[in-house]
């Protein structure tokens, strides 16, 4: 199988080294007054340009790029005059872009940018001076080439957004059909902070009097659907389901149609009444743990839910020197979804930043999707002034035993720090997930060791890579 195969030289990687930073885009500016741009990147990036009508745009594409590290106020400037406005955007996971964006009536001269790589991750572009449409010279397109290690790239002549023609629901409800224009470029996905699903379409836009599906009601399979306000020349439809319905995922139907599929869970009818069957509740014996359940995700990607614990205005316990539990938790869990992405598996995070969500969300999230794993992630307190009292304990309520072993000697393997053991606990987030659940305590915040260990961001780091460890140890041994 699949997991066999890639799985052993992941572990390597999880065991040897943290994972590779993102590269981002650090800064832009565009100076009106010269009309010059200027870019630059943590690592070295070959722009890809195009220029576009309709609007009358300058797009340049720079490949595994984030935009991340720019704030959302500083995305977008402002020109006036014959350049409208100058963006940047995540146009894909992979992609983002800068669009120079030209007043109505107005374009450039291809021929004209010029690109000049201060360095590879160093660019500026110079413009040259807008012309009215009417009396612009459309010359043909010729590659420009300096001197330095990067090419200025080619301009090519594109063919604006692709137009999203309808969008609905067929089969019962149970699909939802987006048809465009052109072929259709996309992501979908579990959105970490609305818990809905999201389906962005990149460089495109809703064409005129097209409207969304309405009127939804509990017995659907979808329960609502909007429009996001999302990246520029992004279109996010955001889908809440029935949780009474799997999320297959997105498939494509043809270059210019996709389809999100859902299907209705084991006692429901088609049109969505009936009661999800509950899983058994007889406790399993050790030696006959349960197999993770078949890849939901199209791309055959193993599904795993990670839940830090608390948030917002529960900081959880707090510990010696202020140490929050929260914040501790937080780092941990965020770098555990980042090492478990590199691995190939699909990471959905209850939170990612510090909000307040009760116990029940994090459950509903996790069986709303079918996740394969939930990892809660905690770290302990005792009172009493009690500094004494340090170790890691993990605990599961049924079927998360196997995978609450491998985690917890796993950290203990990584990190100098007292056995409290493998424990059966009744807590809520354990009870009432369908699927192997583990709640990991990293540690006491409290604890004269343990603190020192948790106020460190590279032992943090240390103790993510000793979870994903366990993960992916247990996903080998149970494919």
């Amino acid at each position: 199988m699949l997991w066999q195969c890639i799985l052993p030289s992941l572990i390597g990687v999880v065991c040897l080294s943290s994972p590779a930073e993102a590269s981002r885009l650090q800064n832009w500016r565009f100076q009106a007054t010269q009309n010059q741009l200027s870019f630059r990147t943590a690592t070295p990036v070959q722009p890809k340009a195009q220029l576009i009508s309709d609007p009358v745009r300058l797009v340049i594409d720079l490949p595994g790029i984030s935009i991340a590290d720019i704030p959302r106020n500083l995305r977008s400037q402002s020109v006036g005059g014959a350049i409208r406005e100058v963006r940047v955007g995540q146009v894909e996971p992979n992609m983002a872009r800068i669009v120079v964006e030209l007043a109505n009536g107005y374009t450039l001269d291809p021929s004209g940018v010029q690109f000049e790589p201060v360095s590879g991750n160093n660019w500026t572009v110079q413009l040259p001076e807008p012309q009215p449409i009417n009396t612009a010279v459309r010359p043909s397109v010729t590659p420009l080439v300096s001197s330095g290690e990067k090419r200025s790239p080619e301009i090519a002549q594109g063919n604006g957004f692709a137009t999203i023609e309808s969008v609905q629901l067929v089969n019962n409800g149970t699909q939802l059909l987006i048809r465009s224009d052109r072929p259709i470029q996309y992501n979908a996905s579990w959105d970490r902070q609305t818990l809905d699903y999201a389906i962005q379409i990149f460089s495109a836009q809703l064409g005129e009097g097209v409207r969304l599906p309405n009127g939804f009601n509990a017995n659907n399979p979808i329960l609502s659907l909007q429009e996001r306000e999302d990246e520029p020349e992004t279109v996010t439809l955001m889908v809440q389901p029935n949780p009474n319905y799997h999320v297959m995922g997105v498939v494509s139907q043809g270059p210019n149609q996709i389809a999100l599929q859902l299907q209705p869970k084991a006692g429901v009818s088609g049109s969505g009444q009936g009661s999800v069957s509950p899983r058994p509740t007889t406790p399993l014996p050790p030696e006959n743990y349960p197999q993770i359940q078949a890849p939901r995700t199209q791309d055959g990607r193993l599904v795993v839910v990670i839940d830090p614990g608390h948030g917002g205005t529960d900081p959880g316990a707090v510990g010696l020197g202020g140490l929050r539990e929260t914040d501790v938790v937080l780092d941990i869990s965020q770098k555990l979804a980042e090492m478990l992405e590199q691995s190939g598996i699909q990471v959905v995070m209850t939170r990612q930043d510090e909000r307040t969500i009760d116990l029940a969300p994090r459950t509903q999230l996790a069986n709303r999707i079918s996740a394969d794993l939930f990892v809660s992630v905690h770290a302990n307190a005792v009172g009493g002034g009690r500094t004494e009292v340090n170790g890691v304990e993990t605990y599961y309520y049924q079927s998360g035993n196997l995978l609450a072993q491998y985690i917890q000697n796993s950290i203990l393997q990584t990190m100098r720090m007292n056995n409290r053991g493998v424990k059966q606990a009744r807590f809520y987030v354990l009870r009432n997930t369908q699927m192997p659940a583990v709640l990991v305590e990293v540690g006491f915040v409290t604890g004269s060791d343990d603190s020192q260990i948790l106020a460190n961001p590279d032992n943090r780091t240390r103790i993510a890579e000793a979870i994903a460890q366990g993960i992916l140890q247990y996903i080998q041994r149970t494919q």
